[in-house]
């Protein structure tokens, strides 16, 4: 209710604004301010992309503590404001230079002057609505707001109402609150130089593509403004300022559930998992949908007599159809906002910019081909289109990535019960974690926080798909592969990194299912995909502990026998790696082939530097994913060499691995005439060149001795 009632006090003053311009000055200041305001929301949208939504993501697991987190931030809106002043200030020398409008020049300066104070304000609501603290971005708010609408109300009655004095006016009704909000937060701010860096590094790595849906956003919300004053002229555009005018007394409603549901949804990530977050997003797009369907009704019935009521040119009669219309688009876009939201959550944000680009690309064309028939009318059906457009790709993105409940098939219900030996069901919470080639994994825990079997409070359970045709032999070999890594490994320490990996503890023969205890981290194969920041001096860490841990095994003459970055999990903030999935010959025949030449060492190194150079397709498109796992498996091969013995013994092994990756890959990549052999023959191609790539720079760094 108090999100409501802050962005009820937000939206009331951005409706009078528009209001008191639309009544005190002609529709083309209104037209003008409209596109003012349009440059200085799509600022405000590159620094929520930027630096808000990052800020409230990473908050659940920040570099540093809570107060280098906020200062970081901090220093990050500096810098985006002192960009968009010079961009401004350099806009408005060279629209004056070229002979431009000088009422354009006027507004380019006017924005320099009030986007530093608009895009602190801005920070500082965000910030609080991140910590959930919305007492404070409420009295924010009701501060700029008495004073923009005071400032508004002296210029109406004094005849000096127009598009550049009302951004005056916004400039000022930000400045004094921010500064104070300032003033009074600044302890919870620590500012490190190090950090700072480092966060933005971060940010950037999920908010380019956020910035990037964003900024597809912001064409598509503001492209009939600016298509409009070229088509039809200012004064249309001013018409179509009002009729959005109407349709933002539903931002109290929208804006004010969007601020708590992103904070919200981030949580029910971090807590729930991807089962809870699919149901509370489904809860808040109904949400929203049933709260819109109420304003549409309102809107086709009183819009026309609003207009009358709040505009009294005769320029703005009979706009009530374009109205309408205009308030379904926006509940179309709004919709599928809670999709969004989880995909953000779930630091998904390609999905999000793909949905956002195509909904933009189809608002654009239709936007300007039926304007160009139907006027204003036109715009805002191909507005409406563009919007459906862009929901629908979000939800399909969304419930892509995360499964929904009847996707937890009934053989893992089956596989609890015969272990648990407990009929009753619905007391588990059960969500996927993954899908590998072989089986499908699962994560169990209770609803009631209680333990799911004996003394575990989680289980993951690895119910192998049918199609695999694994017997219980094989099910029963990957325990014990798995028992053997279990007691070699699990919980020493290594280079300042715990080492943790899943013990076995049942395995199902109908259906076939292997059940284990739970380990922490994300795979690295997941770090190195995502673009997610780790300093390359902490990406050769992990590499190092990586080798000097799978040593203790090889001393044992035994072997990880599937050693691949999607089988290392990585919790940088714990500093704990965990190793999963050992291999059997069903896995990998020439590591885990007990009649092999090759020692254990050789084998799983092979085995990584091949999955590396195999992985052709995850790697298109996402250069800095191939990047990120070549300088893994380069770094783990040099680790390992330079704690190897003489100079001779080093260059056997460097040429008994790269022998043994050469197998690897012919087992792999076997040639056959089909369509699939002609995309092993290309993979085993790059293949190839990426391992001569690694050889050749794994040499030139030891030396040429080797």
């Amino acid at each position: 209710m108090l999100a409501l009632a802050d962005q009820a006090v937000v939206s009331g003053t951005s409706f009078l604004t528009t209001v008191m311009i639309g009544r005190w000055a002609d529709s083309g200041q209104l037209g003008a301010y409209a596109i003012g305001l349009s440059l200085l929301v799509s600022a405000i949208a590159i620094q929520e992309s930027l630096i808000s939504l990052p800020f409230t993501i990473h908050r659940q697991k920040p570099l540093g503590t809570a107060a280098e987190h906020a200062g970081s931030s901090l220093i990050h809106n500096g810098m985006l404001t002192a960009l968009s002043v010079i961009l401004l200030i350099a806009a408005a020398l060279a629209l004056s230079m070229f002979g431009a409008k000088p009422a354009l020049v006027t507004m380019c300066w006017t924005l320099a002057g009030v986007a530093p104070f608009a895009l602190l304000r801005e920070f500082g609501r965000r910030l609080a609505f991140a910590q959930l603290h919305v007492k404070q971005a409420l009295a924010l708010d009701v501060a700029v707001a008495v004073t923009q609408i005071s400032l508004l109300s002296w210029l109406g009655w004094t005849g000096q109402m127009s598009a550049f004095t009302a951004f005056g006016a916004l400039a000022a009704a930000c400045a004094i609150p921010a500064i104070a909000w300032l003033t009074l937060a600044r302890r919870q701010f620590t500012i490190s130089k190090g950090q700072v860096w480092a966060a933005l590094s971060k940010n950037w790595s999920l908010g380019k593509w956020l910035f990037a849906a964003q900024f597809a956003i912001q064409i598509q919300s503001y492209i009939t403004y600016w298509l409009s004053i070229v088509i039809v002229g200012a004064a249309a555009t001013g018409v179509y300022a009002a009729c959005m005018s109407i349709v933002s007394f539903a931002n109290p409603f929208i804006s004010g559930l969007r601020n708590i549901l992103t904070p919200r949804a981030v949580m029910t990530w971090s807590d729930k998992g991807g089962e809870g977050l699919r149901q509370q997003s489904i809860r808040d797009a109904l949400l929203i949908f049933g709260g819109m369907s109420v304003f549409c009704l309102l809107v086709v019935f009183a819009g026309e007599n609003l207009m009358r009521l709040l505009y009294r040119s005769k320029e703005y009669e009979g706009q009530g159809h374009l109205v309408a219309v205009l308030a379904f688009s926006v509940m179309a876009m709004e919709v599928g906002a809670p999709a969004a939201n989880a995909l953000a959550s779930m630091q998904r944000p390609r999905a999000i910019m793909w949905a956002s680009v195509i909904g933009a690309v189809i608002t654009v064309v239709l936007v300007w081909y039926l304007m160009m028939g139907w006027g204003l009318l036109g715009a805002a059906y191909g507005l409406l289109i563009g919007n459906l457009a862009g929901t629908i790709g979000r939800w399909v993105a969304f419930l892509a990535v995360v499964p929904k409940s009847s996707e937890v098939p009934q053989p893992v219900f089956r596989v609890l019960r015969q272990l648990t030996q407990i009929p009753d069901e619905n007391n588990w919470d059960i969500s996927r974690l993954d899908e590998g080639t072989h089986a499908l994994v699962y994560i169990v825990q209770t609803k009631d926080h209680r333990p799911v079997w004996k003394a575990h409070d989680s289980l993951v359970v690895k119910l192998f798909k049918s199609e695999a045709a694994l017997s219980v032999e094989m099910a029963h070999a990957q325990a014990e592969a798995l028992a053997r890594l279990h007691e070699n490994l699990d919980g020493r320490t290594v280079n300042s990194w715990t080492v943790s990996v899943p013990r076995p503890l049942y395995v199902c023969q109908t259906p076939l299912a292997l059940v284990m205890t739970k380990v922490d981290g994300r795979n690295l194969n997941s770090w190195a995909a995502t673009g997610e920041h780790i300093a390359p001096e902490l990406w050769a860490e992990i590499a190092s502990a990586t080798i000097c841990t799978v040593e203790k095994c090889w001393a044992r003459n035994q072997v990880h026998g599937d050693l691949a970055l999607q089988n290392i999990l990585c919790n940088v903030e714990g500093k704990q790696l965990s190793f999963i999935d050992a291999g059997t010959l069903e896995s990998c025949s020439i590591c885990n082939d007990g009649a092999t030449v090759w020692p254990p060492d050789v084998r799983d190194l092979a085995h990584l530097l091949s999955d590396v150079a195999t992985d052709v397709k995850q790697s298109l498109g996402n250069k800095g994913a191939r990047l990120h796992r070549q300088a893994f498996a380069e770094t783990a091969l040099r680790t390992y060499l330079e704690r190897s013995g003489a100079p001779a013994e080093k260059a056997k092994l460097l040429a008994d691995v790269e022998a043994c990756v050469r197998a690897h890959l012919h087992e792999i990549l076997m040639p056959s005439w089909s369509s699939q052999g002609v995309w092993r023959t290309y993979v085993r191609f790059v293949a190839n060149r990426r391992m001569n790539r690694i050889m050749e720079t794994t040499r030139n760094k030891l030396g040429s001795a080797y």
